[in-house]
């Protein structure tokens, strides 16, 4: 098996010794994701990206299943302990076990002035978020993204105003670019390895 092949079944499935769950994504995911992404202080630098409804979330995911689909990799569905967030939506898949679903994040193919890069997304549910969920999204995608696309530049694109992803970003050694050229309210902060 290739480091890259391992690296891919690899992350299928990450657990964490604080019970943190990182894992392929599923269709019956979009209730867990419409509780994250339905609540508007989710996008508050983005409100109208807020989801209506678990229909929403459902084709909000599409895209996400074809990307694991065709690398093998891509954004996690991020599950914590249930006793952290007992309101929270149950895991959809037999293995994730009393978890509950907290949002989404992980890296993904993208294409930035016509160069391949790899897209870090993280965004919680609040009553999940202030976890360092983002620090282990973030951390994790560092360790996959050379052995998935070696020599390639891991981005992440935030608002410019969301201090705190840009915070998460700085910790993990990204390097603030200032704003995505091209855009004026889109801020790029970028890994080299």
């Amino acid at each position: 098996m290739t480091t890259a092949a391992a690296a891919r079944r690899h992350a299928l499935r990450i657990a964490t010794d604080t019970g943190v769950l990182l894992r392929r994504p599923h269709e019956a995911d979009a209730a867990g994701v419409f509780a994250a992404h339905g609540d508007p202080s989710v996008y508050r630098y983005d409100p109208q990206e807020t989801h209506p409804d678990v229909e929403y979330s459902a084709r909000f995911l599409e895209p996400m299943l074809e990307h694991w689909a065709e690398h093998g990799f891509g954004y996690w569905a991020v599950l914590i302990p249930a006793s952290d967030w007992p309101e929270g939506v149950p895991g959809a898949d037999v293995d994730d076990g009393a978890r509950v679903f907290a949002g989404l994040g992980g890296i993904r193919n993208h294409t930035m002035a016509g160069r391949p890069v790899l897209n870090v997304y993280y965004r919680f549910a609040p009553a999940a978020q202030g976890r360092g969920l983002a620090r282990i999204v973030v951390n994790q995608a560092l360790v996959l993204a050379p052995l998935v696309a070696p020599g390639t530049d891991v981005v992440v694109r935030t608002r410019p105003a969301n201090a705190v992803a840009r915070h998460v970003a700085e910790r993990a050694g990204f390097l603030d670019e200032g704003l995505e050229p091209g855009t004026t309210d889109m801020q790029l902060l970028r890994y080299r390895f």
